[in-house]
């Protein structure tokens, strides 16, 4: 604020004849901007969610929780319940994200148009049991929202509607197929040992397919069934069919998987002794993260395995003897060894075992580490070495 001049007790301006007495002149004091609506506020949040800044998002939605619930604004509510416990998931907060995730579920319930987002959340933070009747939930919603859709598409041209229809149309089903996903995996481990455990993951994928036949990861769960059905041709074809649909994707594609799906494709491909499509996923995953141990460790092993397959004979043209085989893994299995030893925190006890078994027998062999080039300490140094070096202790 600027300062406005004083005058002493008793005293008067001297004014000019006849005029009238004016506003004396300084800094005006700006109107105080008005107050955004719970929508508003949400708006701001999906820009600092978008800026990774979960701490401010959390603080702006909850400003937009009070603003809905003075309005009482119950789809608001809804709305800023589920975003805030998003934000906390993200910041750790599992138990908050649990409470609010719950609310938003029992505001949705006077709603028409429920989201199946909170229940596809707490299927991840819930017993087995919960898990499954959350899943069940979310599906229900998905599928009264597809069928919404194609009663809009019937009543009128026949048409699939803009890009923006499209899109939520093939969002829906994709999440469809993840909830039944998540289901089958259920099944798969925590609730095996139900008598319907089996019939209920063929059903489950069966349905999985017809809904969005798209999704890698239904065949890629579709091959875990099969191998535990000790059905391994099944179970590799179901694996490549998954791995084909986003092979030739870039990994800017909003259908590429996540590092840790691709991770367990390799291993599910290794099992079934498919050693090279293995190889081509892992050698993307070290492109992206030349730092993950257990790259490295699975890429040691699948070169050891094929190595192991080719034998002594000569190999066919294009293929790589069991020496240089043997040879790259050495290298992954040493690289692997170099990370541990510059952070033993997060080690394997099993793993680091096993790589030491097999460069024993690699040693004893007479292999040679690849010629490819072996990731020096220099270029795996502690990210905070170089601060450390320019930091002076005052």
């Amino acid at each position: 604020m600027g300062r406005t001049k004083k005058h002493h007790k008793g005293s008067k301006a001297v004014l000019p004849p006849f005029s009238k007495p004016q506003p004396e002149a300084g800094p005006s004091t700006p109107s105080p901007a008005p107050a955004l609506s719970p929508q508003e506020l949400l708006e701001k949040v999906a820009v600092l969610i978008a800026s990774v800044n979960y701490e401010a998002a959390k603080a702006v939605c909850v400003k937009a929780v009070e603003g809905a619930v003075e309005a009482q604004d119950a789809q608001i509510i809804r709305d800023a319940f589920e975003i805030l416990g998003t934000v906390e998931l993200e910041l750790g907060e599992l138990d908050d994200a649990r409470e609010h995730f719950l609310i938003s579920i029992q505001h949705a319930a006077a709603l028409p148009n429920p989201s199946p987002a909170p229940h596809l959340y707490l299927a991840q933070l819930s017993s087995p049991e919960e898990s499954l009747t959350h899943f069940s939930n979310a599906l229900n919603i998905i599928q009264n929202k597809l069928a919404a859709i194609e009663k809009i598409k019937l009543g009128g041209d026949g048409n699939a509607g803009s890009a923006d229809d499209v899109e939520e149309e093939d969002d829906l089903r994709r999440s469809a197929s993840r909830a039944l996903v998540g289901m089958t995996e259920l099944y798969l481990t925590d609730l095996c040992f139900e008598p319907d455990a089996e019939s209920n993951c063929e059903k489950h994928l069966e349905l999985a397919v017809s809904i969005d036949p798209s999704d890698p990861e239904v065949y890629q769960t579709l091959a875990s069934v099969r191998l535990s059905q000790q059905r391994p041709g099944d179970a590799k074809e179901a694996a490549l069919k998954g791995w084909s649909l986003w092979r030739k994707l870039g990994a800017d594609s909003p259908d590429y998987p996540v590092a840790s799906t691709r991770m367990s494709l390799a291993k599910l491909l290794l099992e079934l002794s498919d050693h090279v499509p293995a190889l081509e996923i892992l050698q993307q995953l070290e492109n992206e993260d030349d730092e993950d141990p257990e790259m490295w460790y699975l890429s040691g092993w699948a070169w050891w395995l094929l190595g192991e397959g080719r034998g002594a004979a000569p190999p066919q043209e294009g293929e790589e003897t069991r020496e240089e085989c043997w040879s790259e893994s050495k290298l992954c299995l040493e690289n692997y060894l170099r990370l541990d030893s510059l952070d033993p925190t997060g080690s394997d006890p099993e793993q680091l075992s096993h790589v030491r078994e097999l460069l024993g027998k690699l040693e004893a062999a007479g292999i040679v580490t690849s010629s490819g080039h072996l990731e020096g300490e220099d270029e795996w140094e502690d990210d905070d070495s170089d601060a450390e070096e320019g930091m002076e202790v005052e």
